[in-house]
């Protein structure tokens, strides 16, 4: 079958937006200001199946013919992307028939011009399973006319997200999950399996999404659709089997592999940055980007108060490597930003020292850089979550008899909370808490907010599914079984990288409207295989000496005081603190969480919100997190959710009105 390169839509030529792969809205800066403008967004959508484009919203018709592409239309698909220039390496290919076409966004790396052709090239050799041999972000969509089936991979982690869904012998897929409903002529339904998963972690762990009917392409995985069916297998399988090797060869090879994992996302004439917290892993990224790139600019925040800033560590490094340093202050009151970010977010997620950072990281970068690394993904390579230090110093506590160790628990529940991030009373809540949840949940104990009971006690009773609420962990319970082969921590791990490296990638999706493409060379595949296979022993040593391995392969190039801190913070803010003490903040919360604004909403009871805002005022209980989860949830329903209405929805992006 021959292939050859998609041409133009539409007549003339036409310049290239500012753009990402995302399909999300960018922010532009003028005159210094950065603020929403309106732009054309990248659309990666289609779907496979008989009479594929005849099943098109009416209403597209005349977006498509305002000059917005599509890429080819067959019998059986059709799919529709953003165009590119036929020079591009992303220009999508269609066979000399017309009848077959590859189409995808993101990017391979290293950069080549054929990135096309090697994406086909690998298809058409090895199948779908050879995707694993790339690197990079990327979504595929290919129509395989000879085969009779349509293929939909995601990245191996997952950076480029794919939604899906099915109706009537169809397969609609999109990179926004709200088109795929366009696509499936269906009106949204909230899904409370999601819901309720939202709840328990503030985040969907899951596949299936807030939109019922509408799932997540599990990355690492592809899609075969064939005969109206879909069937979902692996092309990655991520195995922490160790093997063998002295710490000084694993030292050597993961420095290189380190530098090489920079090295091969380097693009020529691009400003780029860092999000720099001055922990290990952000820090080893500055250093191995200033020596491929001159002038390097980093970005960290300052949250002041007592035991939660760590800007100095970030000031070191950016002196150190001669980088252009921006410190943000993260002040209280812009907790209430909430609602200018949150309708970029394809579902919520919360964690307020996460998603109010990044937004105010980016707004900051906005017009001076145009890609951004991060150290995203280092704590799951070397074993750096203070979770897994928990995980073993909780084994050696059940050795102890329980008529000691339930009294000990037992006070820690009565105590009343610390203001600060990190002392013994903190410690001990947290883990007399940990013990009110089952032991199959492994390191997601520390992770959890809510048992399904105390779900069912805070949703409304028509709100609350019994077996639903019973299943809500059922994500976590599934991925350890996948891993039951491994350790302890092989099991996390690997667990680790489908769930919480997800959350964290999914705050990047308020960077990108800022005009900046993301890039984490800690997520790199081949890095990734390599950590996984590291005996344990060389990530933690002892029962808290966490990421040694990382530290030993780096100590020639850091800061000493860099490379042996132990005070890492992750990224914490103290808003348990600010809704006690702070007017403002407290006002907003009270306001966000009133009985009259929740009884309107209709999900929760606002006796038990009510409850949780007292208790947690008094300093009875840490309730913040479980309180942002619901501002957060409450603002995405009204900013993203009621946006939607129908295939004006895609209108209303292209306008900016969303």
């Amino acid at each position: 079958m021959g292939w050859e390169r998609s041409p133009r839509h539409g007549n003339g030529q036409r310049h290239l937006p500012l753009q990402d792969q995302s399909g999300k809205f960018l922010l532009r800066a003028q005159n210094g200001q950065s603020k929403i403008k309106s732009r054309e967004p990248i659309v990666w959508c289609g779907i496979f199946g008989k009479s594929a484009a005849e099943w098109i919203p009416q209403k597209w018709g005349k977006w498509l013919e305002q000059g917005k592409p599509w890429i080819f239309r067959s019998s059986s698909a059709f799919i529709l992307s953003t165009p590119y220039p036929t020079s591009s390496p992303y220009a999508p290919l269609y066979s000399e028939n017309k009848q077959s076409g590859l189409v995808w966004n993101g990017e391979l790396y290293p950069v080549q011009s054929q990135s096309t052709e090697r994406l086909w090239e690998i298809y058409k050799t090895k199948g779908p399973e050879g995707f694993g041999d790339l690197n990079g972000a990327f979504a595929v969509a290919i129509w395989d006319a000879q085969e009779e089936k349509g293929i939909l991979a995601s990245d191996h982690l997952g950076i480029l997200p794919v939604y899906y869904g099915e109706a009537g012998g169809r397969l609609a897929f999109a990179n926004i999950p709200e088109l795929v409903l366009l696509l499936l002529k269906k009106s949204p339904e909230l899904n409370s399996s999601a819901l309720f998963k939202y709840l328990a972690f503030c985040y969907n762990p899951g596949w299936e999404t807030f939109f019922k009917g509408i799932y997540r392409l599990r990355p690492g995985h592809f899609l075969e659709f064939s005969k109206g069916r879909p069937t979902l297998r692996p092309y990655w399988p991520l195995s922490f089997l160790p093997r063998a090797g002295s710490e000084t060869d694993f030292v050597n090879e993961l420095r290189e592999r380190l530098i090489e994992s920079i090295h091969i996302r380097q693009e020529p004439e691009t400003r780029v940055g860092v999000f720099l917290s001055g922990g290990l892993d952000s820090s080893t990224v500055t250093a191995l980007l200033s020596r491929e790139k001159n002038a390097v600019s980093t970005f960290s925040f300052r949250c002041q108060g007592e035991t939660f800033d760590e800007s100095h560590y970030a000031e070191m490094v950016a002196k150190t490597f001669g980088t252009s340093h921006t410190l943000v202050e993260y002040r209280p009151e812009d907790i209430e930003s909430v609602e200018d970010w949150v309708v970029h977010m394809d579902e919520p997620f919360c964690d307020a020292g996460i998603n109010v950072a990044t937004f105010l990281l980016a707004k900051s970068a906005s017009g001076h850089i145009d890609v951004v690394f991060t150290g995203d993904g280092g704590d799951e390579l070397f074993g750096g979550h203070p979770v897994y230090v928990a995980d073993r110093v909780d084994q050696s506590l059940r050795k102890i008899p329980k008529w000691i160790r339930h009294p000990v628990f037992t006070l820690g529940k009565l105590l009343p909370d610390s203001n600060k991030k990190k002392d013994w009373k903190v410690k001990l809540k947290r883990f007399s808490a940990s013990q009110r949840f089952p032991l199959a949940l492994g390191t997601y104990r520390w992770r959890v907010y809510y048992l399904p009971n105390e779900l069912e006690k805070l949703l409304m009773p028509d709100c609350w599914d019994s077996h639903l609420g019973n299943r809500v962990y059922e994500d976590i319970f599934q991925l350890y079984q996948e891993a039951s082969a491994f350790t302890d921590l092989g099991r996390t791990l690997y667990a680790d990288y489908w769930t919480v490296v997800h959350f964290y990638l999914r705050r990047m999706g308020l960077v990108r409207p800022f005009g900046i493409r993301p890039k984490f060379p800690l997520l790199d595949p081949r890095l990734v295989e390599f950590c996984a296979a590291i005996p344990e022993s060389y990530k933690i040593r002892g029962l808290s000496d966490v990421k040694y391995i990382e530290r030993k392969a780096v100590e020639a190039f850091l800061p000493y005081e860099i490379v042996y801190r132990k005070d890492k913070l992750g990224h914490s803010i103290p808003l348990k603190n600010w809704i006690r003490h702070h007017p403002k903040v407290r006002s907003f919360f009270y306001d966000m969480l009133s009985p009259s604004r929740i009884r309107n909403q209709g999900l929760f009871r606002p006796e038990s919100v009510q409850r949780m805002l007292s208790e947690h005022v008094e300093a009875r209980e840490n309730h913040s997190h479980r309180l942002w989860a619901l501002i957060v949830l409450e603002c995405w329903l009204k900013k993203r959710w009621e946006a939607f209405s129908g295939s004006d929805f895609i209108l209303k992006m292209d306008t900016g009105k969303l």
